[in-house]
C-alpha cells in the first residue's frame, strides 16, 4: 500500500478478527471468510447496495462501473465489520481487502485514491 497507515493486516483490527472468528475453521485472512465474496465482491449484492445508497444519498459520483463497484465494496466491507459509523467517520481497510477488491474491480489506468482521513 502506498502509505504506512494503509499498510495494515486484517489480523491487526479487532472488528475484523471478530468477524473472522465467526467461522469454525481458523482463517488466516478475512478474504477467506465465506461472507466476504458475497458481501463485498458479488456484483448483484453491490447493485442492491447501490440502490440503497442512492435512495439515502443520491447517485454515486464515479465515472466507471468498476470505480462505483470498488467504492461500494469498500463501504460494504466497513458496514459488514463495523456497522454504521456515521458521517465523516472513517476506518482503514486492511490491505488484503483493498487488494482483493481492486483485483475484482480494477482501474484501467492503475490510479487509485487510497485512504483519506476525515475532514474536520
Amino acid at each position: 500500500m502506498p502509505s504506512e497507515v494503509e499498510n495494515i493486516c486484517c489480523k491487526e483490527i479487532q472488528k475484523v478478527v471478530k468477524r473472522m472468528k465467526q467461522v469454525p475453521d481458523p482463517l488466516t485472512c478475512i478474504i477467506q471468510h465465506p461472507g466476504f465474496e458475497v458481501n463485498c465482491l458479488n456484483p448483484y449484492t453491490l447493485q442492491n447496495i447501490y440502490n440503497i445508497y442512492r435512495a439515502d444519498y443520491g447517485p454515486v459520483r464515479r465515472r466507471t462501473e468498476e470505480e462505483r463497484y470498488r467504492y461500494l465494496a469498500y463501504r460494504s466491507f466497513v458496514s459488514w465489520c463495523w456497522g454504521y459509523l456515521g458521517r465523516n467517520v472513517r476506518v482503514v481497510i486492511p490491505s488484503c481487502v483493498v487488494h482483493r477488491i481492486r483485483q475484482e474491480y480494477p482501474d484501467p489506468t492503475g490510479q487509485f485514491v487510497g485512504f483519506r482521513p476525515p475532514l474536520d
